[in-house]
């Protein structure tokens, strides 16, 4: 069996699943990476879909923590296995596991899903620079070409843009100047296509996009000591904590800072607020980054 073709644009499509059987859904289309694997954000979307559909629908999802434990081949079903762990008062928690071929493991999430409780509430300041507005900005492949194609040397990056997601780099020039990379970067980002108004959907429509370029701002700052050398980057683990409800499909503004990398793995960590500097997820993600020659 192998996936329908895809568009590559529209991610309500791509995050549709197929019910096999009771607590175990299929996916339909695949999503490939450049390296000829399917790209995480993916994964994590079907996952956290997957983990949602038997959830109330008064208990939006709050967190995924995620392990990539093989790579995915794009062109084959990935089968989502879920276990009910917990069913509280306040509180529903979901197992989810992802099987390919025979029996080969891709991923293992945890999901929780929580009611709206009247609780005190703060948020640290951040987002983007007043007045910047992103539609203005940049595309990928608007920013200097030859600045650009020196990513290629860190792993997957590269000049090429997803057709699912509009992406923009404020200040580009800078950003990828390899002398001023510091382990920090920015960028805007939303779906190409409007989403419709479930939730579940919503929730994982940034699932897939918190994967594109968070981990960005742990291989920058090597960009000036690799030479001629190239990186080999592979996700290992992932985590999306979601504050609040809000619609996946409007431009979120991101900044990630990398605290650390060492003994070949490197730590990304982001913030996502909306246009209006609402904190509205945070993010998480460590990589196998090592030479490859």
């Amino acid at each position: 069996m192998s996936h329908l073709p895809w568009n590559e644009r529209d991610l309500a499509q791509l995050l549709t699943l197929t019910e096999v059987s009771p607590g175990c859904w299929r996916s339909r289309h695949g999503d490939p990476n450049l390296n000829g694997r399917s790209y995480g954000g993916q994964l994590l979307g079907q996952a956290l879909m997957a983990g949602l559909m038997d959830v109330p629908e008064d208990r939006p999802a709050t967190m995924m923590q995620f392990l990539f434990l093989q790579g995915a081949m794009p062109q084959e079903p990935l089968e989502l296995r879920v276990t009910r762990l917990q069913d509280g008062k306040r509180f529903s928690s979901r197992h989810v596991r992802g099987m390919q071929g025979n029996g080969r493991a891709i991923l293992d999430a945890q999901i929780t899903c929580a009611l709206d409780l009247e609780a005190p509430s703060h948020a640290a300041p951040g987002g983007a620079p007043p007045g910047e507005e992103p539609e203005t900005l940049p595309r990928l492949d608007e920013a200097d070409p030859h600045l650009v194609r020196g990513l290629q040397r860190l792993g997957g990056y590269s000049e090429n843009a997803k057709s699912s997601v509009e992406f923009r780099i404020p200040d580009s020039r800078r950003q990828f100047s390899p002398e001023a990379m510091d382990g920090r970067f920015r960028f805007w980002l939303r779906p190409a296509q409007a989403l419709p108004g479930d939730p579940r959907l919503h929730a994982a429509a940034f699932a897939y996009l918190s994967d594109w370029w968070l981990n960005f701002s742990s291989l920058g700052p090597h960009l000036r000591e690799l030479g001629e050398r190239r990186l080999y980057v592979a996700s290992l683990n992932h985590a999306i904590r979601l504050h609040r409800p809000f619609r996946a499909d409007q431009w979120l503004h991101v900044e990630t800072v990398s605290p650390v990398s060492a003994a070949g793995r490197g730590l990304s960590l982001g913030t996502v607020h909306d246009r209006e500097g609402r904190l509205l997820a945070t993010t998480s993600q460590e990589c196998l980054m090592a030479y490859a020659d």
